[in-house]
């Protein structure tokens, strides 16, 4: 994971706290995560272009999960620059 993933990480959060959608890691990587905002919030978990497999799952979100997440990221940014 490098330093901008995390940055990628936090303006996904960003987005989502704007209610907009996001997708993690951005490029072409093998597997990534699209989030859309909605009430359940819906997330897809994309495998790699090649096998094109996607898996959707509704998930109810308790009110705080934005920021439960904000503080992950600062632990994971905390954790990278000590290493």
């Amino acid at each position: 994971m490098s330093h901008e993933d995390l940055d990628e990480w936090e303006r996904c959060l960003d987005a989502l706290q704007a209610e907009e959608g996001a997708e993690w890691p951005a490029g072409d990587r093998s597997a990534w995560v699209d989030v859309v905002p909605d009430d359940p919030v819906e997330v897809t978990v994309h495998d790699s272009p090649s096998t094109q497999i996607a898996v959707r799952v509704p998930i109810d979100v308790a009110s705080e999960w934005l920021e439960e997440n904000r503080l992950r990221l600062a632990r994971v940014r905390a954790a990278v620059s000590a290493s």
